[in-house]
């Protein structure tokens, strides 16, 4: 249900249920006037009370009509005024003009762990905060003066020795340089002809192992080793006499040492 203010037209909603039936006084929030709600105050202005507040200048503005005079119009008697009530507080309606924001329902908690969200603005009107003093720059130091560089120095010739170094005593052992540590020396560089010949015998007999890894495992659980490999040991013999010479080859015992090292397992089979 709707109530008008009589004087500012300001109209309010009012719940029918919280108005008695003898009415109440209310007071506009607008412009302060005191006005009674009942049955009556409810209804809605009539079109003659609206008619009636047409602009005086509507009015001035209309021809001028020559009537005679008569006697005045007699002016209806005033109502007598309604008992007075005790003052009721205005209805806490808003105007609908100006709506109040909606209320921002309360953020939920982080959970523990998770990234802490960035700080809202500050809300209109509040101060600003201040600003952290600037630190004034430091004094670098000036920089020191660039030496100029120093003039190059021309190498002193040496002058060639008159005597020669003595030559080393006939019979006498030669004289040795003085080196850093000695480096690693690498097995097949040797050039030692036993030891290539010790190495490359080793190296044939590691092959047929691993060609023939089968054979070999029945030869030692056998004891057929040399009939198994008779073959294999021909011709890497061969090639063994071919690298270092039948000289060498048959004067040493690397080839046997290597037969019944490496490819008996350490038994004495050849």
């Amino acid at each position: 249900m709707n109530v008008a203010c009589p004087s500012c037209e300001t109209v309010y909603r009012v719940d029918p249920a919280k108005v008695p039936a003898g009415g109440v006084r209310a007071r506009c929030a607008v412009c302060g006037n005191v006005f009674g709600v009942g049955a009556a105050e409810m209804a809605v202005p009539s079109p003659v009370a609206r008619s009636a507040a047409v602009p005086a200048a509507s009015v001035a503005a209309a021809a001028p009509v020559f009537t005679p005079a008569g006697p005045a119009p007699r002016t209806p008697p005033a109502p007598p005024p309604p008992p007075p009530m005790p003052p009721v507080a205005a209805p806490s309606v808003r105007r609908p003009t100006q709506p109040a924001p909606p209320a921002t329902p309360p953020r939920p908690a982080p959970p523990v762990g998770a990234p802490v969200r960035p700080v809202a603005a500050p809300p209109v009107g509040a101060p600003a905060p201040r600003a952290a003093p600037i630190a004034p720059p430091r004094a670098v130091p000036p920089a020191s003066p660039l030496r100029a560089p120093a003039a190059p120095v021309a190498p002193t010739p040496v002058a060639p020795s008159a005597v020669p170094p003595a030559a080393p005593a006939a019979g006498g052992t030669p004289l040795q340089r003085k080196t850093g540590p000695l480096r690693a020396v690498n097995p097949f560089l040797v050039q030692d002809p036993k030891q290539k010949a010790r190495r490359l015998a080793r190296a044939l007999i590691s092959d047929m192992i691993v060609y023939h890894p089968e054979k070999r495992q029945n030869g030692m659980r056998d004891g057929t080793l040399p009939q198994l490999f008779k073959d294999e040991i021909e011709k890497s013999w061969l090639e063994y006499v071919e690298q270092v010479g039948r000289d060498l080859a048959e004067s040493t015992p690397f080839w046997n040492e290597a037969l019944n090292e490496i490819l008996a397992g350490g038994k004495k089979v050849f």
